[in-house]
């Protein structure tokens, strides 16, 4: 396979050479040496893969559009990584869910693309990887690997495997990460206040939720939106009159507190504003600006807060937002001799990596929250809860982004976006918000004190049955099915029993002695291929019990399981 190397930096070399092509993984070693420090124009590796058997295409930001693009249309997928946004991975996938190649670079900081695009011509993939696609600051030498999986295996092993070789550091998951949370944006965005907040926690305790997330608005009187009144962080005092007392009731019913923050973001309305002009990333000219991290007082000063909070207040997780937001623009500082880093990357990083550090000595089993897009592998050795992006009703999107989460995030608790719906909704609908993340830890963002009676006997059902198959749907092997149709079905299997997840249309298999298939379809029953005798029970979406028998199965029995209903099936012995 020949490899087209595109370099414009004068002066440089930039060599790829085959280190190993073991078991269809083939690593072609990088380096990038100039003949002074520089700041690296952008490189391009290019070369074709023949288009056989491919169908559909993966990356982390891909989201429900997943066809292999003719590499003419500027719109063909593309993924895009740094340090806070993205993982370099792109991968083409058969019909059958087998692996075709997965494209990866051994590194998730420096910004990277990657894309693959048909060419008619001769019928192949056009792959091409792009290296130093944002600045990066001078370097001296750079080195890194590409890697080309062409293993036919499943797709999401080919995918958590490039994700694993590029996450070099232990996975720190604090126990309350993986338990269900309770949400306070949804339900009352910005309008909070400490009395109905501790009401709510007790509902929220009793249905099995351990830690309550307190989003926008405790910092500010303001409740119109946006970030103005953001860089202070000091309480507003109407809402939570006294936030070390409130932390201490909500620990008293047995549950956690995380106070969200928006990290870079600094409002008109702060004092910080002024005290921070001049060491902004953006321009002026908004109501916020975003703070630039390379300036070591800017990193003192988030970290500072934390500290703080955390040690006054008794906190018990920080859920911080908009990471993704720091970014170079054309008013990034460019010559001041205040900074310490050059590059974004690094200086992200290394704020990141001293939150981490010093909360941790505050509190061991500190919780932090990230979200999408900042998602790879490095973030990921800081954040120990990854949520998926905002996606308020929507079951689909929240399914398949906890599903892609769970693809390369390794230990860390992959979480749902907040879960909330209407409350004329049926019972079967609002099921089908839960039953979509169920392979992640839900968050749920509804006033408990407001939702119907029936709406209560759903969402504690299903809560309960996440809870008593937790260590099944988070610590089983998970195996997912049909990425071009955004998941069908996906299951995850431990110690001989099965819970699978049917989303639409599909056949069921097990050889296991129990299997829980769960009916997040449209249609009213499930079919399964079994061979032995079986007892089986059949519950409705709030858990009640419509049919228990027993059945002799050598193929496929269809079972009238109802929308949002479960099948549960133990082998005789």
């Amino acid at each position: 396979m020949e490899l087209v190397v595109k370099n414009e930096n004068e002066n440089s070399i930039f060599n790829i050479t085959l280190s190993d092509s073991t078991d269809g993984i083939f690593i072609y070693d990088v380096l990038f040496r100039p003949e002074r420090a520089c700041s690296p124009s952008k490189i391009t590796v290019e070369f074709n893969i023949p288009y056989i058997d491919a169908f559909s295409l993966w990356n982390s930001q891909c989201g429900l559009v997943r066809n292999v693009l003719p590499d003419w249309r500027p719109q063909h997928q593309i993924s895009k990584s740094r340090l806070a946004s993205g993982v370099p991975i792109q991968s083409v996938i058969s019909q059958s869910g087998n692996n075709v190649f997965t494209l990866s670079v051994n590194d998730a900081k420096t910004p990277i693309e990657i894309s693959c695009g048909t060419e008619e011509a001769d019928k192949s993939c056009l792959c091409k990887i792009a290296f130093f696609t944002g600045s990066i600051g001078e370097i001296n030498e750079y080195k890194s690997q590409i890697i080309i999986d062409r293993r036919k295996i499943p797709f999401y092993k080919a995918i958590s495997d490039a994700a694993e070789r590029m996450r070099g550091s232990e996975q720190f998951v604090p126990s309350h990460a993986r338990m269900p949370m309770y949400s306070t944006w949804y339900n009352f965005h910005q309008n909070i206040n400490d009395g109905e907040l501790l009401e709510e926690c007790k509902r929220a305790y009793e249905l099995g939720m351990r830690t309550i997330i307190i989003d926008d608005g405790w910092q500010t009187e303001n409740n119109g939106g946006g970030y103005a009144y953001c860089g202070d962080w000091r309480v507003c005092k109407s809402k939570i009159e006294d936030m070390h007392a409130f932390v201490a009731a909500v620990h008293d019913i047995g549950m956690k507190v995380m106070l969200w923050y928006s990290v870079p973001y600094v409002g008109k309305h702060s004092d910080a504003w002024v005290r921070f002009r001049g060491r902004f990333l953006n321009g002026e000219e908004n109501e916020w600006s975003c703070l630039d991290p390379r300036f070591p007082e800017v990193r003192e000063y988030l970290i500072s807060i934390y500290e703080k909070a955390a040690r006054e207040w008794n906190l018990d997780g920080f859920k911080l937002d908009f990471i993704d937001a720091f970014a170079l623009t054309e008013y990034s500082d460019k010559t001041s001799g205040e900074r310490d880093f050059e590059s974004l990357e690094d200086a992200i990083e290394c704020l990141l990596k001293e939150i981490t550090s010093r909360l941790k000595k505050i509190k061991p089993d500190i919780l932090l929250e990230f979200r999408q897009p900042y998602v790879g592998p490095v973030v990921t050795k800081y954040g120990n809860m990854i949520r998926v992006g905002d996606c308020a009703l929507d079951a689909f999107i929240n399914r398949v982004g906890v599903l892609d989460l769970r693809l390369t995030s390794g230990r860390a608790a992959v979480h749902s976006d907040m879960i909330t719906w209407n409350d004329n909704d049926t019972n079967e609908s609002v099921a089908k918000q839960l039953i979509a993340v169920l392979f992640g830890v839900p968050q749920i963002s509804v006033q408990l004190s407001e939702i119907t009676p029936e709406h209560y006997e759903v969402l504690k059902f299903w809560l309960s049955f996440w809870t008593e198959n937790k260590e099944v749907l988070l610590d089983g092997e998970l195996r997912i099915y049909n990425p071009e149709a955004n998941y069908s079905m996906a299951e995850a299997v431990l110690n001989n029993k099965k819970i699978c997840v049917c989303y639409s249309r599909n056949i069921v298999e097990t050889s296991e002695n129990e299997l829980v298939t769960v009916n997040g379809t449209g249609e009213g029953y499930i079919a399964v291929r079994a061979a032995g005798d079986f007892e089986y029970e059949i519950l409705d979406c709030m858990g009640r019990r419509i049919e228990c028998a027993s059945i002799k199965m050598n193929g496929i029995s269809v079972f009238n399981v109802p929308q949002s209903g479960v099948l549960y099936m133990y082998k005789r012995k």
